[in-house]
């Protein structure tokens, strides 16, 4: 029996920037074996076949033309997850049938990539099970994912820091502790150009996204600020959610600072406690 892919935990913005592995990184058995998955690989080295993501449920539409076909987007603290689930996802797509936007989901599904043209990579989840849950478990994921990526980053500092390249490289890294597998990540992402500008703003997404859990358990002058902006956001927005520029306006001529409202809403938003239905509509989650 084909063993079954332990589903990765990955933030939306490195998730999104995986590319397929190519399976000339894989060994000759598996590259002849049909039956073998399919894997993604991020550019800080992340193997992944399948994907647990938890976040807010922002977005859903039946895109189906015969039968149903659903699109959902999952907010994270780094950006959002595309999903899909058809028929071949019976439960999956009965859950995102009946669930109710916006809302806390812990996700399990299959990374997916689709290269139209060369250039043009979209990287997706083929839901395999979904469920609805509390803040408190999103907030869990976030900090689990945070400490497993920050580890990433570290082992991949390192990693071009050594000089080192191919086996050589891997042996270095397994020597410090890094995992068989996330040591022949590294060094296949090494072979290409990974950004450093993608590496400082993933770094300061998890910074932003831990940040807002922080603010959580605030006291003084911010947790009051927060709260404030919290009951405006209820009183203003209702169901429908408000628009940002009356929101700002309102809460400028209640005594709050506009930059303080700016940065308490950008942290609301990247904690996941409230989002944008559309440009420039803020609407509270739950």
């Amino acid at each position: 029996m084909l063993k079954r892919e332990v589903a990765k935990r990955i933030f939306a913005k490195e998730f999104e920037a995986c590319r397929e592995l190519e399976k000339a990184a894989r060994s000759d058995s598996e590259a002849l074996d049909s039956k073998v998955p399919n894997f993604l690989i991020s550019p800080l080295g992340l193997i992944l076949n399948r994907v647990f993501v938890v976040g807010v449920v922002t977005e859903l539409d039946n895109i189906g033309t015969q039968g149903e076909m659903w699109k959902a987007r999952i907010v994270d603290p780094t950006g959002a997850f595309t999903v899909y689930a058809g028929q071949y996802q019976p439960e999956a797509s009965i859950f995102f049938s009946t669930v109710k936007v916006p809302a806390f989901i812990a996700l399990t599904g299959k990374a997916r990539i689709y290269e139209p043209e060369p250039g043009s990579v979209f990287v997706s989840i083929r839901a395999e099970e979904a469920n609805v849950v509390d803040e408190e478990i999103r907030n869990r994921w976030v900090v689990d994912t945070a400490e497993q990526t920050v580890d990433r980053l570290a082992a991949f500092s390192d990693a071009l820091a050594s000089g080192y390249h191919g086996e050589e490289l891997r042996e270095y890294l397994i020597e410090r502790g890094v995992s068989s597998e996330l040591a022949q990540g590294i060094s296949i992402a090494l072979e290409k150009d990974v950004s450093q500008e993608f590496i400082k703003l993933l770094r300061t997404s998890i910074r932003e996204g831990l940040k807002a859990l922080d603010f959580d358990g605030g006291t003084g002058a911010k947790a009051d600020q927060k709260e404030f902006v919290l009951e405006l956001l209820k009183e203003m927005g209702g169901s429908k959610g408000v628009d940002y520029a009356t929101f700002m306006e309102e809460a400028v001529a209640r005594g709050i600072p506009e930059q303080v409202v700016e940065e308490v809403t950008r942290i609301l938003l990247a904690g996941g406690q409230c989002y944008e239905p559309k440009i420039g509509i803020i609407r509270l989650v739950g």
